[in-house]
């Protein structure tokens, strides 16, 4: 089924599954929004991220998800009927009873979101918010054009800048102290 846009109808995971494969759409509040065709560098950050977390996860409870791999917020914990329906570019859960068939069910321990000049308000603003609001505890802005990560913790339910980090630097994270990324060869992977 293809995606037939009409201002009067609020869209949920139900419809979502009922989309064509390969649709590349997310929904925010009901809406569905397209999604970026993703940049050999943009590929190329996920990727290096991907193999570096999955070295520090190996053997912990913790499993990593790259895009595609949907992530479902709901207010009531409706997850079946989701009006907020996300593929983060990298998702990492800690808590096995999140995952279903379809994904995660609320929120996950770590979200990173790889910026494409089409979407990155998406995900300065809209995403920004509903990761804070749903409580996804360790929020990562990546810019891959200006070589530069945020990294965002949720802190009383507001999020704080944690730290920001450019190519030259070792990046690491605030929740998992162990995590540490070479900014060079992350932004270097995929050119």
């Amino acid at each position: 089924m293809s995606i037939q846009r009409n201002e009067d109808k609020h869209f949920t995971f139900q419809d979502f599954l009922l989309w064509d494969e390969g649709s590349r759409y997310e929904i925010f509040d009901g809406v569905p929004v397209l999604l970026a065709t993703p940049t050999t560098k943009h590929q190329g950050v996920i990727s290096f991220l991907t193999i570096d977390f999955g070295m520090y996860f190996k053997g912990e409870e913790c499993r990593i998800f790259p895009s595609p791999f949907t992530v479902r917020f709901s207010e009531e914990d409706d997850y079946e009927n989701a009006d907020n329906v996300f593929e983060p570019d990298i998702s990492i859960v800690c808590n096995e009873n999140q995952l279903d068939q379809y994904g995660c069910k609320g929120a996950p321990s770590l979200v990173v979101e790889v910026l494409s000049p089409s979407t990155s308000r998406n995900d300065r603003i809209k995403k920004y918010n509903a990761y804070q609001k749903f409580g996804v505890s360790e929020y990562w802005i990546v810019d891959p054009l200006n070589e530069t990560v945020e990294i965002y913790i949720l802190d009383e339910g507001t999020y704080k800048r944690w730290n920001a980090y450019g190519r030259e630097d070792m990046i690491r994270s605030k929740q998992f102290e162990r995590i540490t990324i070479v900014g060079e060869e992350m932004f270097s992977y995929g050119e």
